[in-house]
């Protein structure tokens, strides 16, 4: 299976560090620094927004759908526009094409896309749209697709304002599938709970790499994953499944890629539970379409 990475956005994260990390101190910035680059910045750090394109064969699999096009929420929050539909024709991909999508969880920054913008110049019948149009909601913007969601996910952001936009369509439409714990797939990649960031989060095992979703969302937790979040909902539990992927992509030998960070992480095969020390990829001034399979 191939692993593709696509970076929908980039922004510097609108709340100061010390704040997002309670307990953030200078050797979580210094490590950070030097390991991390990508993901530094001089006020605050550098938030990318990853989705996974997975490819087999005849399938074609997503993780994550971004922040959505101009006016999305999501955009908004990050001050920003998102690109997945450019980036999908760039990997040769047509949204039509796309049998899968899967949530590791539904919030703004990681589900912008489930739906079509309104209609604008350049987008057609045949599932293809540009970032532009109206941002309001239409209809799935992967019209073959079966979103993938799990249960305790969905009871979380059930009665919201995210699932009236970005859930509610693709429920309308038939194309929401939800499942309960881990579930192995069509092309034999599982679903893997990792909770606490939210109670549904879900992380997604391949044999190319580990897709973490918001497990971590600053580098720095790689290293300390007790390292808290303000945002998790049980923050004991995100740090106990920070260290099960962390374990699990050392184990296997493959790389943690968490939808947040520049660079995926060669995560050392010599963990402890406190101690983690992952190994940064080589970091670019770009963040290009990466193929992250072995």
């Amino acid at each position: 299976m191939d692993v593709t990475m696509l970076c929908d956005a980039v922004a510097v994260f609108p709340e100061p560090v010390e704040e997002a990390l309670p307990g953030w101190a200078a050797r979580h910035r210094d490590w950070t620094a030097g390991a991390a680059p990508g993901n530094a910045a001089p006020a605050g750090w550098v938030l990318h927004v990853h989705c996974f394109l997975l490819t087999d064969g005849g399938r074609a699999a997503l993780v994550d759908t971004g922040v959505g096009p101009a006016g999305a929420p999501g955009a908004d929050w990050l001050g920003t526009t998102g690109r997945l539909p450019a980036l999908l024709a760039e990997a040769g991909v047509r949204p039509a094409e796309i049998d899968t999508v899967v949530l590791t969880h539904v919030h703004l920054d990681h589900a912008g896309w489930n739906v079509a913008p309104h209609p604008a110049p350049g987008s057609d019948a045949d599932g293809n749209a540009d970032a532009g149009g109206d941002a309001g909601a239409g209809g799935p913007l992967f019209p073959r697709a079966e979103y993938v969601v799990q249960r305790a996910e969905l009871d979380h952001v059930a009665g919201t304002g995210t699932y009236a936009r970005l859930v509610a369509p693709v429920r309308a439409a038939g194309q929401l599938r939800v499942v309960d714990g881990e579930t192995t797939m069509p092309g034999g990649y599982r679903l893997l709970p990792t909770p606490g960031h939210t109670p549904g989060h879900q992380s997604v095992l391949t044999d190319g790499a580990v897709l973490a979703g918001d497990v971590l969302v600053h580098p720095a937790q790689a290293r300390w994953p007790e390292l808290p979040y303000r945002y998790e909902t049980r923050p004991g539990t995100a740090a106990d499944s920070r260290r099960r992927v962390l374990r699990y992509a050392a184990e296997h030998g493959v790389p943690l890629a968490p939808a947040h960070l520049r660079d995926p992480f060669d995560v050392a095969a010599d963990l402890t539970p406190t101690a983690h020390r992952p190994v940064a990829l080589p970091a670019t001034t770009r963040c290009p379409l990466r193929r992250l399979s072995r």
